[in-house]
């Protein structure tokens, strides 16, 4: 029971009553009514005191307001637009991997494709090449040569160390292959030359590395050489013979000589000094360029026509203690070549040309 109900349980009959008893002339003396009014303001601070001391209820967030926007459409569209969603598989895994399946394979072929025409462009500038790759693709048909290629070869040697083959320095020379059985050269080979000097060439075969030729079909007997220098000593050539599919086919060595030119043929007629001057000049440049190669060949053709200093400048090519004075790096000197051009200098009368042998020495 609440504290208004008690009070009003408390009250002589309420405010009914005390009306009433007004009306009839019973009660209404002033004490009485003073004492009313102080139990209705007791009453009132009771009622305030309990509501006080009454728990604070929790705060509840208001409910969010209803979207209508979809409202219109919620009766019949509702449905069909939530299984549209559930049921959305998108892109299917298998079809991402048989799409990239089907790029990596035109990849392939496109790469194939490329690589077979570059092959057969360079078979056809490479005759090697279109030598190896016809043997490949023949088949069965080519077993019975294949069989015959196999076959011994034969390759006599050329010149001896007491009678080496004599040539002249820039100057081709026919190189004799001789060959047993005969039937031998007509197949392509791979010619190797093992020891000759840097700048050595073969005509009638393709260069294919610093000392590695291919010689095609039957152009063994038309085989030349040639050597860029001379030299005191003869050299000595190993020669190898390699079939197309890089197996050896036969192996020899060659003696060649290539003597430096003779004191007589340097005095001998066609001296020309203007010539040799313009020579020697030419030669100059060529040395302040770097190329001492293309300058040793301009400087011996000035010496050959008598030029003293032109012989001096051509042995400062070779000597070792003056070819790094030529702003030169990589290249190997001869005391030998330098010895023998310091010589002809002093031959032909130049100044220096003693004081240079004896500084080279031995």
């Amino acid at each position: 029971m609440s504290i208004k109900e008690a009070a009003r349980s408390f009250a002589p009959h309420g405010a009914g009553f005390s009306a009433a008893q007004a009306r009839d002339g019973g009660v209404g003396d002033s004490q009485d009514a003073a004492q009313i009014a102080a139990l209705r303001s007791r009453l009132e601070r009771l009622e305030h005191t309990e509501l006080a001391s009454q728990p604070p209820r929790a705060w509840r967030e208001p409910p969010p307001p209803p979207d209508y926007r979809d409202s219109q459409f919620e009766d019949a569209a509702a449905p069909a637009l939530l299984r549209a969603r559930r049921n959305n598989p998108g892109i299917s895994p298998w079809l991402f991997v048989m799409a990239t399946a089907l790029n990596t394979l035109v990849a392939a072929v496109l790469a194939v494709i490329i690589t077979l025409g570059v092959v057969e462009g360079q078979s056809r500038e490479n005759p090697m090449g279109t030598a190896a790759y016809a043997k490949v693709n023949t088949g069965y048909a080519t077993e019975a040569p294949r069989v015959a290629a196999t076959q011994s070869l034969t390759l006599r040697p050329i010149g001896s160390p007491n009678q080496p083959l004599r040539l002249e320095a820039r100057k081709p020379a026919r190189l004799p292959l001789q060959m047993q059985p005969e039937s031998a050269a007509l197949e392509p080979y791979i010619v190797v030359l093992g020891g000759a000097p840097a700048g050595t060439t073969l005509l009638g075969a393709s260069r294919m590395g610093s000392d590695t030729w291919f010689l095609p079909a039957g152009s063994a007997n038309r085989l030349e050489i040639t050597l860029p220098e001379w030299s005191s000593a003869p050299f000595e050539l190993a020669i190898e013979l390699r079939r197309t599919n890089g197996l050896v086919a036969g192996e020899t060595k060659a003696w060649i000589a290539v003597p430096p030119p003779g004191a007589a043929e340097a005095n001998g007629a066609g001296a020309d000094p203007a010539a040799a001057k313009e020579l020697l000049a030419q030669g100059s440049r060529l040395v302040e360029r770097g190329e001492i190669v293309a300058a040793r060949s301009v400087y011996q053709r000035a010496a050959d026509m008598g030029s003293g200093e032109a012989a001096l400048a051509l042995g400062s090519t070779y000597d070792p203690n003056r070819l790094w004075s030529l702003g030169v790096l990589g290249m190997v000197g001869s005391k030998d070549r330098a010895r023998h051009w310091y010589a002809r200098a002093n031959d032909l009368g130049h100044p220096e040309a003693n004081g240079r042998l004896q500084l080279l020495g031995n």
